[in-house]
């Protein structure tokens, strides 16, 4: 070979066996780096290295191993993602356990019912889905989870009895639970209170006793909890549980981990250094409202919506949807599930404190909110009114400033106010039916185009010159991007352009030079992109985002 490792003039080329047991070995060598995109790269760039890989996990699977074939693809057009035999292959052995069915997935492992056969009995064993191409840092994350839970005897949380690998196929063992998750309860059915309360203490107490041992789960949710056979919950998957006082980060600032509907509002916003034992409180409150009310405190469409609720959103009142729900223990879920970390139960074991208090019908540390903080909260439940609210009180205010310094003319300045107070009640409606899921996409767009048609009447309304509610365009369209529709946007854009043309039109004398109007479209335009442009960002990583859950 010469310098340039181009093949001499007269050798022969190198065969292509040759070939692909070099990129073998340094797959291999990518493997133990953990290079995720050198792995990529060589998949890509030898398309005979799939096939070995390939063969190696049939070879793999006749020794004992769950066969993993390929099923997806990554960017670079190569499948990777793995799929375990159907059904229909088991049972199968697997060193000593003998595979019975599979029984979970997610994102990073497969869940088998499987039975030891040494010891007799039953077992759930847990691998890591890619197998032999799972990078180091997910093994890592794998064995974390292992020893997270490992370390752990609590009645009410699922043991592991042993980590370990099968011809390279790492797994760990668990007990086996025969009852349900926790979700599959709650989609047939809500909990009675106080069924909900002594399931919710148990549960508590198995988190305290994680914190007691310096572990944050970061992943509580009712799929995450199993009943068993007494009807006593079950806390599982450690594959997010962050272990304190190690030399190890585990998660990076900005990294968003957890599931959004569950997940507390510091967790939300990506910061890891303050996910403490409080964020798991929060999650014992969201699981707690769904036990009551059949639905978590924040759920929307896109999980970027939810994630935007969890951070600014308040919860509806869980007595909004079940009257049934007693005043106490509302109090408690709500306190559960304070934005602030400080204003929560300061440990698990406090909430399961103040469950028991409830149960006992002893006073309850939960209290009532002042007004102050009522309205706060309602503020961020309905923030699209408050908003509309705000803008009018601006605006009568404009108004009545100028009434003030010109002198009234009373029969005209009820019709403004009158047209103004119409503004305000349709708003309530508006907000009304945003509540109604069925009605609340084509009351964005009705509630835009209103608003944008009122303020064009106002100002046709109003005495010349009605340049300070000129302001009220622009915030039309600002409004418009609190909803995070980026064709809404475009929509109210269009609409408010369309709305100043007929003012300007109309009234022309006080857009001149003609040149003002002009720029006063432009500028509405420039604010419309800029703000839409903003939106398809965030909704683009936010499907990125999701791609690599």
């Amino acid at each position: 070979m010469s310098d340039g490792n181009k093949p001499a003039p007269d050798a022969p080329p190198e065969s292509s066996d040759e070939t692909e047991f070099a990129a073998l070995d340094a797959y291999n060598e990518a493997l133990r780096s953990g290079d995720v995109r050198l792995q990529a790269e060589l998949r890509r760039k030898n398309p005979g290295l799939v096939e070995i890989l390939a063969c190696l996990e049939g070879l793999d699977s006749l020794a004992g191993t769950p066969t993993v074939i390929f099923d997806g693809a990554d960017s670079s057009g190569i499948a990777l993602d793995a799929a375990v035999h159907s059904p229909t292959d088991f049972p199968r052995a697997f060193g000593k356990y003998e595979l019975k069915a599979e029984v979970g997935r997610g994102g990073m492992g497969v869940v088998y019912k499987a039975w030891q056969e040494d010891l007799n009995r039953p077992v759930a064993l847990k691998m890591i889905l890619s197998s032999h191409l799972a990078s180091h840092e997910d093994v890592r994350r794998f064995y974390d989870e292992a020893r997270a839970a490992g370390s752990l005897r609590h009645r009410h949380i699922v043991g592991v009895h042993e980590v370990g690998q099968v011809h390279g196929q790492h797994y760990f063992a668990m007990d086996f639970v025969q009852g349900p998750s926790l979700a599959e309860v709650l989609a047939k059915d809500v909990f009675p209170a106080e069924e909900a309360a002594k399931f919710m203490i148990a549960t508590a107490r198995a988190i305290d006793y994680l914190h007691q041992h310096g572990i944050v789960h970061r992943d509580l949710k009712p799929g995450n909890i199993l009943i068993d056979d007494e009807g006593q919950p079950l806390v599982t998957d450690f594959g997010l549980a962050k272990v304190f006082n190690t030399d190890e980060q585990l998660t990076r600032t900005g990294t968003i981990v957890g599931t959004p509907s569950y997940m507390a509002p510091e967790q939300a916003a990506g910061n890891a250094s303050v996910v403490t034992a409080a964020s798991d409180v929060y999650s014992l409150g969201a699981i707690l409202y769904e036990m009551l009310t059949g639905r978590p405190p924040f759920k929307e469409v896109n999980p970027l919506d939810t994630l935007v609720q969890v951070l600014e959103g308040e919860p509806t009142l869980p007595s909004k949807f079940n009257r049934s729900i007693p005043r106490e223990l509302e109090l408690i879920c709500l306190r559960c599930l304070e934005k602030r970390a400080e204003k929560r139960y300061a440990t698990a074991a406090a909430l399961a404190d103040d469950l028991e208090r409830y149960l006992r019908r002893d006073p309850v540390e939960a209290r009532p909110v002042g007004l102050p903080f009522r309205l706060r909260r309602w503020a961020r439940r309905e923030p699209a009114l408050v908003s509309r609210l705000g803008a009018l009180l601006l605006t009568v205010l404009v108004v009545q400033i100028k009434y003030n310094y010109d002198g009234y003319d009373w029969p005209y300045h009820l019709r403004v106010m009158s047209l103004l107070a119409i503004w305000g009640l349709t708003s309530f409606v508006y907000q009304w039916m945003l509540n109604q899921d069925w009605l609340a996409e084509v009351t964005r767009f009705a509630w835009s185009a209103t608003d944008a048609t009122v303020l064009t009447i106002l100002l046709l309304f109003v005495d010349s010159p009605g340049g300070p509610l000129l302001i009220g365009y622009p915030m039309v369209i600002a409004a418009a991007g609190m909803f995070f529709r980026v064709r809404l946007i475009v929509f109210t854009t269009l609409y408010t352009l369309a709305a100043f043309g007929i003012l300007a039109w109309t009234r022309p004398a006080e857009f001149q030079p003609v040149q003002y109007g002009v720029i006063y479209a432009v500028v509405l335009a420039v604010l419309g992109f800029v703000i839409g442009y903003q939106v398809y960002r965030v909704r683009v990583l936010s499907r990125y985002y999701e791609s690599q859950r």
